[in-house]
């Protein structure tokens, strides 16, 4: 059940769900992952994160597609929203899955432990509240290949 003081959050952070987001940063519990270089230029296992409506939080890990829910409530203490999962994101199990590499794996531990969803011009971050776990995206500016997508 949801904290009282929360609020719904303000349509500014739910219009998120309106773009596609490229991973660029990623660090788990303090360790910063440093495959940053692949990343930009491996398109078909690049990182990304999106959303809809409902919730439901879609996107590749780099290997796999994902699928989870989340909501987002308005924490007049902090700012940006705070992140609900009510289903956390997990490898959506499929035919022809690949095994999840070690960056995914990370990728998903890093998504399942954040709080706080914020956007910053077009960059999109996801924390924990100790701010160590932390994903920072940057608004895809076209739409991403279909060989990514779940």
């Amino acid at each position: 059940m949801l904290d009282e003081s929360l609020t719904e959050a303000p349509m500014a952070t739910l219009s998120v769900c309106d773009h596609q987001w490229l991973l660029q940063s990623l660090t788990v519990e303090g360790r910063q992952h440093r495959s940053r270089l692949l990343w930009q230029k491996l398109w078909r296992d690049r990182p990304y994160f999106t959303c809809d409506d409902l919730g439901y939080v879609r996107g590749s890990g780099g290997s796999n597609p994902y699928l989870g829910r989340f909501s987002l409530h308005r924490d007049g203490e902090q700012a940006g929203a705070k992140i609900v999962w009510s289903k956390v994101p997990a490898v959506s199990r499929m035919g022809g899955a690949r095994n999840s590499s070690a960056m995914e794996q990370d990728y998903l531990r890093a998504l399942t432990q954040t709080e706080i969803l914020r956007v910053d011009g077009d960059v999109l971050i996801l924390h924990s509240a100790r701010d160590n776990t932390r994903l920072e995206f940057e608004r895809a500016q076209a739409p991403l290949p279909a060989a990514t997508k779940p």
